[in-house]
């Protein structure tokens, strides 16, 4: 992707920034831009080393990162999971974005992304049920790889 393509996306987040009343500085435009340029799950150290190996030396502080990342998921611009044990977070834009649900490996952090009509239908029944009308959500399901349990470690431990 390149920075024209991810354009709206950024216009959309700069108006958010100055509705909440934060600076939209050139620090800040790099950070949302490099996590909008790309489609893999990102931690925020990951995210601050992609800018850095893009641009070449210090263009933003790990801390601005954070402060940023944290502030586009406030937003709904991003949506931030935990994955592995100990791993910290790792983020996605969801701006965009068709909705899709997770399935996360307890013990190395694979994410696998699906989608299920079925599952849509049902979920935005059972809500209706609860009198209410689903305006967003976020569904993570946990689980072991099968053959982590014949094993006793994950196959996908070294793939990541």
């Amino acid at each position: 992707m390149t920075r024209q393509e991810v354009q709206p996306e950024l216009d959309q987040i700069k108006r958010y920034f100055k509705k909440v009343g934060l600076r939209w500085t050139r620090q800040r435009e790099i950070i949302v831009e490099q996590a909008f340029l790309t489609h893999e799950h990102f931690s925020a150290e990951g995210l601050y080393d992609m800018i850095k190996h893009r641009l070449g030396g210090t263009t933003a502080h790990l801390a601005t990162v954070y402060r940023t990342l944290q502030v586009l998921e406030e937003g709904g611009f991003v949506e931030g999971m935990e994955v592995a044990k100990g791993e910290g977070r790792v983020f996605e834009h969801t701006l965009g974005h068709e909705h899709h649900d997770h399935v996360i490996c307890n013990d190395c952090g694979r994410i696998i992304e699906f989608h299920s009509d079925a599952l849509e239908t049902l979920k935005k029944q059972e809500v209706a049920n609860l009198g209410m009308e689903m305006t967003s959500h976020s569904l993570r399901i946990r689980g072991d790889c099968t053959q982590y349990h014949k094993t006793g470690s994950c196959p996908h431990m070294n793939q990541q």
